[in-house]
């Protein structure tokens, strides 16, 4: 049993002047508030013993936040890194690792409440010859539409997406969604905790560093905030050094590729080596749009429009549907950073024809289809 005391005397380091708390310090709170949070789970204890459990986590977490070195390279890959210990991570046959595997998601907490852009383009890149995209997400918590809720929509039972069927599924699919609740036992103990508390924590920046298969080497990782996002590349690094990837911070407040005014890039491979540029629509030969216009509806409407008007065919770069540019603009993104180029327009070229192939919606429908058979 956890001394419910344990986890003071790390947060009197944060209320040091100045704080204390070392990277390795924040690993082993965040140890200890998982092991409480199990513990009140699973044993009976009375209100007042878990008032007391929830009391000494809020100050602890509340502390760390006003530190602000929660946003740390450092800290992050750690506090990452604890909560991997309860994941239920996959395990993939030797040989099975090799290739390219891709992810696009971002931190959200941007309040945007823009278009299901990462998901949609994860299916179109794996309809790209050689691609294969392995997209991890969760549910809305800040906007209407999260990346599990439209994908529901779309017809794919995750619930049977698990660390025991992916490995049945890597072979024979270029496109894999997984839902992070059904990996991430930790992320599910400090739900509750995370609600009481109604202020942002270091779990709301942790949900893209924490990929369930840790065989993903290329990654696009959209982040709310234009101080976060370079110690957000670094983190990244230190969690996935064999990976390379591109953090994306859009100037109007978006955790996307954005598809009005300037994007800023942060580009990290596994030396740890920053290279930091900027793009905005006309390099990839796009008109720019309002976020106004790229407005999600919700996961049913979402889910509509993707399937049946974009993955269908029935929409051109040329005709300046914002979302449909929004769609490509990201996919873009995720190829030339795969291909290691900046090669914008062939990305939406890439994208265009992975769309009107057939390539995305079959890529999209083979996995729905593989679901079912389960």
């Amino acid at each position: 049993m956890v001394d419910i005391n344990s986890l003071v005397p790390y947060t009197k380091k944060l209320l040091a002047q100045p704080p204390t708390l070392s990277p390795s310090d924040l690993h082993a709170a965040i140890s200890i508030i998982l092991k409480l949070l199990e513990e009140l789970e699973s044993e009976s204890k009375d209100q007042g013993q878990e008032v007391n459990i929830y009391v000494v986590i809020g100050s602890f977490l509340t502390a760390l936040r006003t530190t602000g070195l929660d946003h740390k390279a450092e800290y992050i890959a750690e506090a990452a890194r604890a909560v991997l210990v309860y994941s239920d991570k996959v395990k993939l046959e030797s040989g099975k690792e090799d290739g390219l595997v891709l992810d696009i998601v971002g931190t959200g907490g941007d309040g945007q409440n823009t278009f299901n852009v990462s998901t949609s383009a994860a299916i179109v890149a794996s309809g790209i010859p050689g691609f294969k995209v392995c997209k991890h997400g969760g549910k809305a918590s800040t906007s209407n539409s999260g990346a599990g809720d439209m994908i529901a929509q779309l017809g794919c039972d995750v619930s049977k997406v698990n660390s025991r069927t992916v490995p049945h599924l890597w072979d024979a699919n270029d496109f894999l969604f997984l839902l992070a609740p059904y990996f991430h036992n930790g992320m599910r103990l400090v739900s509750k905790i995370r609600k009481l508390l109604g202020i942002p924590t270091v779990f709301n920046v942790l949900g893209p560093l924490i990929h369930p298969v840790p065989h993903v080497n290329r990654r696009v990782l959209g982040v709310y905030s234009k101080e976060l996002a370079p110690e957000y590349a670094k983190a990244a690094a230190l969690v996935y050094p064999n990976s390379e990837t591109f953090v994306v911070w859009g100037h109007v407040g978006l955790d996307e590729v954005s598809p009005i005014g300037k994007t800023t890039i942060w580009h990290v491979n596994g030396s740890g080596k920053l290279d930091v540029f900027e793009i905005e629509p006309s390099m990839f030969g796009l008109p720019e749009h309002e976020l106004s216009q790229c407005q999600s509806l919700g996961p049913e409407a979402n889910a509509k429009l993707l399937k049946e008007e974009v993955l269908n065919g029935k929409l051109h770069c040329k005709e300046g549907h914002p979302v449909y540019d929004y769609i490509l603009l990201n996919t873009a993104v995720l190829y030339c950073l795969s291909k290691g180029n900046k090669d914008w327009r062939e990305g939406i070229a890439q994208a265009e024809q992975s769309i009107h192939s057939g390539k995305a919606l079959q890529s999209l429908q083979h996995f729905i289809n593989e679901l079912d058979e389960f």
